[in-house]
């Protein structure tokens, strides 16, 4: 950050959960893991007072305020990877239910071991997500609005 280059905070996740839909994400070291990191990001961005990627790993580790901020969230996305389903094994085996999952490789994304990624398939399967849930929960549950401002 030396650079003097502004960058662009995100909402304080464990100040803001109860008005975040939160996201966790596979960040596994494939294809697949990559794309679902890039989603979460994508979506960070597109939607930044609606919805805030937070860090799987500290809930697989039992950090008790990253367990409380998916609990405390108004909605849960998992990200999955591969069928592995890492994401939402995590999240459940603390006690959280996603509220929407998806697993790439069932969009028909073959998982290849490489950290190189397809950035349109990226951007492709955040359009989906926004579409098939982002969009209608926020219709659906008001407050607060999503888009960039």
């Amino acid at each position: 950050m030396a650079s003097g280059k502004k960058y662009t905070l995100l909402p304080s996740c464990s100040k803001y959960a109860p008005n975040l839909i939160i996201v966790a994400a596979c960040d596994g070291a494939s294809s697949t893991g990559q794309i679902g990191n890039e989603v979460a990001r994508i979506l960070t961005k597109r939607y930044p007072r609606l919805v805030r990627m937070c860090c799987l790993a500290a809930v697989a580790a039992g950090s008790q305020l990253h367990i409380k901020i998916f609990r405390d969230a108004r909605a849960v996305i998992a990200i999955n990877g591969c069928p592995l389903q890492c994401a939402s094994k995590v999240l459940r085996s603390r006690g959280i239910e996603p509220t929407y999952e998806v697993t790439i490789t069932e969009l028909g994304v073959p998982k290849a071991s490489t950290l190189d990624f397809d950035e349109e398939t990226a951007h492709a399967i955040a359009e989906r997500i926004a579409e098939e849930f982002i969009e209608k929960f926020n219709e659906n549950n008001q407050e607060p609005q999503s888009g960039n401002q």
